[in-house]
């Protein structure tokens, strides 16, 4: 009585089945893993560009208030030197320099022009 033959990795029979795989091409686990790896590439894609965008937003964010503290200050330096410019040395100066007002019985002296030889 013959003993049947087992069949082991490196049979003829097993090599015509390995090379059938081959051919055949893409197999359901190799479709479903490429599949999966697409899937998770196009998520990593999605969202690296979601934090790089809230990144540029955030520092945006940081030079928009900047710039708005200097506008403040700004503002405020604005707004003292307008309550200055109504109270009455203000308005008094301003006559004095720019008008050439002066006030009844005050002299004006004026400085002559120097002479370019």
């Amino acid at each position: 009585m013959a003993l049947p033959q087992r069949q082991t990795r490196f049979s003829a029979e097993g090599q015509e089945q390995k090379k059938k795989r081959i051919k055949r091409g893409f197999t359901s686990r190799k479709l479903s893993r490429l599949i999966l790896f697409s899937i998770l590439v196009y998520m990593l894609f999605s969202f690296s560009s979601s934090f790089y965008q809230g990144y540029q937003l955030k520092e945006e964010i940081k030079v928009l208030e900047a710039q708005l503290a200097k506008v403040q200050e700004e503002n405020i330096e604005l707004q003292e030197e307008l309550e200055y410019n109504y109270t009455s040395e203000a308005i008094e100066k301003i006559a004095r320099e720019k008008l050439g007002l002066i006030k009844p019985g005050e002299i004006v002296i004026m400085r002559a022009k120097e002479v370019q030889p």
